[in-house]
């Protein structure tokens, strides 16, 4: 009796699993090698797809962008307001200046012999006469009361001496400054004597507590991102929520499902910190005009200071972490609830 045909064996799938005779089942990429050409093109079809997807809705995607972008400018914009008062701190740091006011009665001879002893001295690098003449014009000209101090009978101004110390006035050689300070008041033609880095250390312990506020204020926004980031992205997984079905009943892993959302929060945070800096670049504009005039008008060798390319290039790589970051709990979250049920 003729044996019935048999019939032809099938021929292997593409991506199956191969079996050895002694052995459990590997994966084609095991045993043919990875490809990392194929691993890099996956990438960037995800990257492609995502972005399409936040293009396809273009009406949640940008309140969402615009949502982070506002929470990143906040604190983005202190930091730069912080730059700028501490640039304008190191200028005013470099050197202190110690105004003796002299009694008025003192003649010119012995304000210049007073002169000459204090530059003489060995913590002091020089020191700067202002007759009472050129005080008077200076005040005229500072103040535009040239006629009214044209009406006095007698100039009222003393004699000053401005002393420079050696030392750069900082946080750890104010206590000297003030220790010179205190020598000089004791001299008998010394009326009153000012140190003009005393309000160094008041200005500090602000510039301390700003930095501790912006500090706070961005962990607040950051952790506000993340949600905003998060919730986005559940929204997204839960609107896909056959397909992830589908995805993890034929084998995939959960790093490839993660791999879109993923990406999703990748525009959305680089969206969204790109739209800050922009916010703030803006802004800096806006406010140098009259910026520009203050300076002026307080003789101040100072420029305006906003985002330059190494703030912002860290400020989008901070941003896109920040939406990796947040689309990456809530995918493993949702992922997890999925597998539970």
């Amino acid at each position: 009796m003729a044996r019935p045909p048999q019939p032809p064996p099938r021929p292997a799938q593409r991506g199956a699993t191969r079996q050895s005779q002694n052995g459990p089942k590997k994966p084609a990429w095991r045993t043919q090698g990875f490809d990392f050409k194929l691993y890099l093109r996956q990438h960037q079809a995800f990257l492609v797809e995502s972005f399409t997807r936040l293009i396809g809705h273009p009406l949640a995607s940008i309140m969402t962008i615009m949502v982070i972008a506002i929470s990143l400018s906040l604190p983005g914009g202190l930091f730069v307001l912080l730059k700028n008062v501490q640039s304008v701190t190191d200028q005013w740091e470099q050197q202190s200046i110690i105004s003796l006011y002299l009694f008025p009665n003192l003649e010119d001879t012995e304000a210049l012999s007073l002169s000459h002893q204090l530059a003489s001295r060995a913590d002091v690098a020089s020191v700067e006469y202002i007759s009472k003449e050129e005080g008077l014009r200076y005040f005229e000209q500072s103040s535009g009361y040239e006629q009214i101090m044209s009406t006095l009978p007698e100039n009222p101004l003393p004699i000053v001496l401005k002393v420079i110390p050696k030392a750069i006035v900082d946080l750890n050689t104010l206590p000297e400054l003030q220790g010179l300070r205190d020598q000089l008041q004791g001299l008998p033609q010394v009326e009153h004597a000012q140190l003009d880095a005393e309000w160094l250390q008041r200005l500090a312990t602000m510039i301390s507590f700003g930095q501790r506020f912006v500090y706070a204020i961005s962990a607040l926004l950051v952790i506000a991102v993340l949600l905003i980031v998060g919730n986005t992205i559940r929204m997204a997984v839960e609107s896909r929520r056959d397909e992830v079905l589908v995805m993890k009943l034929v084998g995939a892993t959960n790093s490839y499902i993660r791999r879109p959302f993923l990406y999703m929060g990748f525009w959305f945070g680089v969206l969204g910190g790109l739209c800050a800096c922009l916010c703030i670049l803006l802004l800096s504009w806006w406010v140098s005009s009259p910026a520009a005039r203050l300076i002026e008008l307080y003789h101040a060798g100072f420029e305006l200071q906003s985002f330059n390319a190494v703030e912002i290039i860290l400020c989008l790589t901070i941003s896109a972490m920040i939406g990796v970051i947040g689309s990456w709990v809530a995918v493993s979250r949702h992922i997890r609830d999925i597998e539970l049920q």
